[in-house]
């Protein structure tokens, strides 16, 4: 199902006409839909390193970024493998704390760290849900960037601490 989701999506949009760096977005698609389809880390890994260094550089955010962010909270909503989940928790974290890279400012995309965490807020009880019950540290630091009700953040960080959650690994290598 949550396929079905996701590739809806993605259609929204003509990714080809959109900038990563180095180029036009077209590969995007096929990079996401192998990352939520992937099972194992290796597989999870490949597809990750197709779009982080791409939509995102170093903090650096390219056009395509605010596109991606609706992708893969459509990704979280259905079902898909806990690595999986890890890598797309961790994309997020790296598109909501970015900034518009250099070129994209000289475009006149100023803006686009605001519109992805904008985007993100719309799926903010997933990332609440993931902070109860999943992947705590990456659920917490993007809710710490997205959420503007810090009077909920801190309730919610307090109510479920370092302590009641899942052990978990390290982040994405």
């Amino acid at each position: 199902m949550s396929d079905n989701i996701v590739r809806t999506e993605l259609s929204r949009h003509n990714w080809g006409s959109l900038r990563v760096m180095g180029g036009e977005a077209d590969r995007i698609p096929e990079s996401i839909l192998t990352l939520v389809s992937s099972e194992t880390e290796d597989d999870v890994l490949a597809a990750y390193w197709e779009l982080e260094n791409y939509v995102v550089v170093q903090g650096q955010l390219f056009e395509a970024s605010q596109h991606v962010v609706p992708v893969l909270l459509a990704a979280l909503a259905g079902e898909i493998s806990q690595v999986a989940r890890k890598a797309v928790l961790e994309l997020l974290f790296q598109l909501v704390s970015g900034e518009s890279d250099a070129e994209e400012v000289e475009r006149g995309n100023s803006d686009l760290g605001s519109i992805c965490r904008q985007n993100a807020r719309e799926g903010i009880w997933t990332f609440y849900r993931e902070l109860c019950s999943g992947h705590y540290d990456l659920a917490r630091d993007i809710l710490e960037m997205i959420d503007q009700d810090r009077d909920r953040f801190t309730h919610f960080v307090d109510a479920y601490p370092h302590g009641k959650r899942k052990k978990q690994r390290g982040r994405i290598g």
